[in-house]
Formats: C-alpha cells, structure tokens, sequence
C-alpha cells in the first residue's frame, strides 16, 4: 500500500511553524519509543484477532477513533520507530498499513487531511442540515459560539495531552452547504472519560456538538480536525448560522454561557492537577491516555486496553530518551519533517518500499 508520500505531504504541514517542546506535558518524541514498541505489538495482535484486515472501515467504524485520531496514531508511531528499531517490524506494519486503509475507505477524498477532513456524503450532509434545528447567527451568539469551542478545547486538552486531543476533539468539513456557504461540524464526542479522571474534572455532559455554516470564510483543516485555519471574512462575522447540541439535545444560549463556565473551570483544575504530578505519575497517566484511544477495539477483541506490566516496567524509574529529535527547532520543511521523523527509514524498513 503506497500512501506514506501523501501522509507526509499532509503531515509535515501540521508541524511546519512548530517545535516539538510545544507539546505538552511531557517531552513526546522521547517518552513515546521506550515502551510504543509493544503497544504497538498488542495493537497488531487486536487486528489479527477480530480479522479486521479482511474488513472495511463501514464494518467497524464504531470500535474505531475518530479519523484525527487514526492520522495522530501514524504520525507517533514512525518517529516512535526510528528513535528505537525493533524486531517487531511485522506488527509495525500491520498497524500502519491498517490505520491508512481505514483513512482512505473513511475520508477517500482527502484521506490524510491536506486541506478538509470530510467523512460524511454529500447526501449525509444534505440530510443533515434538511434535520437540524437551526438558529440565525449574529456577532453576539458568533462570539459565545467561539468561547464555547475555546473552554471545550481547553479542558479536551487536559483530558486526553496534546497529543491525543483528537480523540475528544473532531472536526468535520468544510462541507458545501449552499452556494455561498459552507458547514463545519464540531465534535466533542467523550467528555467524560471516566477511566481516566475523577468525575469532578469530568464535564456535565458526555457529547457536544456544535454545527456552523459561514460564508466568506474560506476553511482549511489540516492533519487534524482541532487544527482548523480560516481565511477570508473572520469566522465571527462570516457565521450565518449555528446549532449547538449537549448530549443529543439542543442548548440555547443561557445553556450555553453555563456550559462555558463549567468547562472553563474544570480545564483550570484539572491543569492545575497535572501540574502538580510527580514525574512518574505523569510518565503513567501519559501512557493510559494513549492506550485509552483504542480502547473500544481491545474491548471488542475481549483485552484490557491499559498499559500492560511490560510497558510500565520499562518506563518506570527511567529517564526517557535524549537527543534523538531536536526538540527546539522550528521545522520550516516537508524535508526538514521527513528527516526529523524518520520517514525515509520507516518507508524502507517498514513498509518495505526501496527509494
């Protein structure tokens, strides 16, 4: 399957302007290759077992994260690689070849999100917006809708790190919704990840979604859903029209001005809480996030999604790696990317593709 050109392509347009020490709590890049190697082991072994690799995205996509998430996957498990190769070069490639099927059968029209993430058809979309409970848009309700995807966001954040955002964070789109104008669907779709909090960091709320459509806003998503670039008329003065739902019922704004609040300050405690971690508990709760995105695959295959003893024996007590990735560098290039990340190496001795 050749599709590691195109990720890259994609990718490298997420980290271009960035530097790896962003990304926090914890440095990544360093944390990730001491134990991804046998999370990745246990992730072949889930596929092989539910035969997934005979199935399409349509049969399973409910046991599936979103198609962030899956792209967020991919791009920690090459850097993941090459920072530490290891024998089981055979799992490796049956995770990633699977997670880029499951992209292209999700989204075929941008499978690795270059400049929309788009899972729905255009009869899905029409249907859609044909359902929604709709509300007109002015400056004021525009400005509510924004601080309520920033306090989400924020506590999305907290919930799940930096680099598993995608997992409580999802946009859909742009889609065309009329001549003029286009619709973004927000997704928040699991506030409440009871295996990972205490509930009172958690929202009140499991689910929040929140529909706009904007004209004059030209919208480009990419990589990842939370990273959402708008041009044009500001996206405050180009909505035209919003719906926001909690749970699967619809929220006015008082609601909403409430729901800010809660979020707002639940991201302050639970921030407040990381920060107070010792090194080892956070190493740990690092690690229980990442594992926690596939936890609906290992629960259908019948395993435990947590870290297993191994992968915490090799962390605990350890310092991480050092030096592999430079992690104050602005990365200004796809080159600049594929070689920082390992491309060229995981191309060649993972997907078995010669240069």
């Amino acid at each position: 399957m050749s599709w590691i050109n195109e990720f890259t392509k994609s990718a490298s347009s997420l980290f271009k302007g960035q530097i790896l020490a962003g990304f926090q709590p914890l440095d990544f890049s360093h944390f990730l290759p001491l134990w991804y190697a046998l999370w990745i082991t246990n992730i072949a072994h889930t596929i092989k077992i539910l035969d997934l690799e005979s199935k399409h995205f349509d049969e399973i996509n409910e046991i599936l994260p979103p198609p962030s998430n899956m792209r967020a996957i991919l791009v920690k498990l090459i850097p993941a690689y090459y920072a530490n190769p290891t024998k089981n070069k055979k799992d490796y490639n049956i995770v990633a070849n699977f997670f880029a099927r499951m992209l292209k059968e999700c989204c075929p029209n941008d499978p690795f999100a270059l400049k929309s993430n788009t899972i729905h058809t255009s009869t899905e979309i029409i249907s859609l917006v044909s359902n929604i409970n709709w509300n007109n848009a002015d400056i004021q309700s525009a400005r509510k809708v924004g601080q309520l995807i920033t306090a989400t966001g924020s506590l999305v954040h907290g919930l799940y790190n930096d680099l598993v955002t995608d997992l409580g964070w999802e946009v859909y789109g742009p889609y065309i919704s009329t001549i003029k104008q286009t619709l973004l669907i927000r997704l928040f779709p699991n506030l409440q990840p009871k295996e990972l909090w205490p509930e009172k960091y958690l929202a009140s709320m499991k689910e929040i979604t929140i529909y706009a459509t904007y004209e004059d806003v030209e919208w480009n998503i990419s990589f990842v859903g939370c990273h959402t670039i708008s041009n044009g008329k500001s996206p405050v003065e180009g909505m035209t029209k919003y719906a926001i739902y909690g749970d699967g019922k619809k929220l006015n704004l008082i609601n909403t001005e409430n729901l800010i609040d809660e979020l707002s300050k639940k991201a302050t405690d639970i921030y407040s809480n990381i920060n107070s971690m010792s090194s080892e508990n956070l190493k740990l709760l690092v690690m229980r996030q990442e594992c926690y995105q596939l936890k609906l695959l290992f629960d259908e295959a019948g395993i435990d999604w947590q870290p297993t003893a191994e992968m915490i024996e090799v962390v605990k007590s350890k310092q991480i790696l050092h030096g592999v990735f430079p992690r104050d560098k602005f990365i200004e290039s796809t080159e600049e990317f594929k070689k920082i990340f390992g491309i060229d190496v995981f191309e060649k001795e993972i997907l078995n593709i010669l240069n």
